[in-house]
């Protein structure tokens, strides 16, 4: 049995189509516990073993103005000690040490 990373998500943007489309891609490839308020996605989902980079970048692709995109998402599994802080500002990820 594979260990579960949990992700905590928060996401926040002007474009209303944006956070949509989030929420429903989450949703979807996850199991998934969402709040969505007006311009803002806070949560968290499950991921096998480390940050779902693949998936995420696929995500992405469908994003309309990621120069209005601010995501962060920290990434833990405590029993293999993994732990992953990202940040998606200004159209770029950036990976915390």
């Amino acid at each position: 049995m594979a260990n579960y990373c949990t992700n905590l998500f928060f996401a926040s943007t002007e474009n209303e189509q944006d956070l949509n489309m989030i929420e429903k891609y989450l949703d979807e490839h996850f199991e998934t516990y969402l709040e969505v308020y007006e311009d803002t996605l806070d949560g968290e989902f499950t991921s096998r073993w480390t940050f779902p980079c693949e998936s995420i970048d696929e995500m992405m692709k469908n994003i309309q103005e990621s120069n209005k995109l601010y995501i962060r998402i920290l990434s833990h599994e405590l029993q293999c000690e993994y732990v992953s802080f990202r940040t998606f500002s200004q159209g770029k990820w950036n990976i915390h040490y």
